[in-house]
């Protein structure tokens, strides 16, 4: 597979850490008149390539998520294995989907500006992809979600942050546009035997992305994702580049592959949910997996309005 089809599109690909590109959706307000909402991405990692869209959703965007959700009657969340409720703690869920007689315009809305600006064309284009239903998650005080990686066939990962609400740590992510200061440099790359991995400085399975992992420290290492209280806490407040504050509305992208040509997974984006500390009371979140089932079968077939102001 050629490189640059699984990460980023330009320009997004070309973004430094703290960099920001204006861009906008295009949204039905109650009138149903056609309108166009304004934000920012950020980029807040390389390895995995994460970025921040920055009021992404409206307060009252995400009011009807929260409230489309309560109305489904929330369940016991559980992980991709079947009744495993011991990943996760304290936790319901509730999926919407964008699709067949029930859809929600709403979340039909946010998969076309989402893969539009942060898929590439080849992805597009090919005839395997796909994406799932939203997931909406309630975390209690208390709830949590272990470390955990995506997985197949999911290659981009969407984590909209309903309530203002954070708690994501990646820590393996590189906060830094120095490529030398990189948590995985200190990898015993003597046991790496392909050339892919052996370039990034990339763990190879979860084992070893978890003893890489040993020791570190949300807010230290890696990249946290922090949610601030009453919105009176700015980023420049923070005296730490592993830190990226997000407020509601705000919504976080991460890659999930290796873009090296190489189709394998990137074990950087390894992630949890830290438990919500009780000052937050409770956390919502909502969750979109895009998806391409055979990553073999990628055409570069050109796709068109991708939601980019110029710059």
């Amino acid at each position: 597979m050629p490189p640059d089809i699984l990460g980023p599109p330009e320009p997004l690909r070309d973004l430094k850490i703290g960099q920001q590109l204006n861009a906008f959706r295009k949204v039905i307000d109650q009138d149903q008149i056609e309108k166009v909402s304004k934000f920012t991405i950020e980029r807040v990692s390389f390895g995995p390539d994460a970025f921040v869209l920055r009021k992404f959703l409206s307060q009252a965007d995400c009011t009807v998520i929260k409230d489309d959700a309560s109305r489904m009657d929330l369940k016991q969340a559980e992980t991709i294995t079947k009744d495993d409720i011991s990943s996760r703690k304290n936790c319901q869920v509730a999926w919407i989907p964008s699709s067949g007689a029930n859809k929600s315009t709403l979340v039909q809305s946010l998969v076309a500006s989402i893969a539009n600006l942060l898929l590439s064309r080849s992805i597009l284009s090919n005839p395997s992809a796909g994406v799932e239903d939203l997931q909406v998650l309630k975390y209690g005080v208390g709830g949590e979600f272990i470390l955990h990686h995506d997985g197949e066939p999911r290659v981009v990962t969407v984590i909209y942050y309903i309530n203002g609400v954070g708690g994501t740590w990646f820590p393996l992510a590189r906060t830094s546009n120095d490529e030398d200061d990189d948590p995985c440099l200190h990898m015993d790359m003597s046991k790496i035997d392909d050339g892919f991995n052996r370039s990034r400085n990339a763990p190879q399975n979860k084992e070893q992305a978890l003893d890489l992992g040993t020791g570190f420290e949300p807010g230290k290492n890696g990249l946290l994702v922090k949610g601030t209280k009453g919105g009176d806490v700015v980023q420049e407040d923070v005296d730490s580049s592993h830190v990226a504050l997000i407020e509601q509305g705000d919504a976080l992208v991460f890659y999930n592959y290796c873009d090296d040509g190489s189709a394998r997974l990137d074990w950087r984006a390894l992630h949890c949910g830290l438990p919500t500390p009780a000052e937050d009371e409770e956390k919502w979140i909502a969750n979109h997996w895009f998806r391409v089932n055979d990553l073999l079968d990628i055409s570069k077939k050109e796709v068109s309005d991708d939601g980019l102001e110029s710059r």
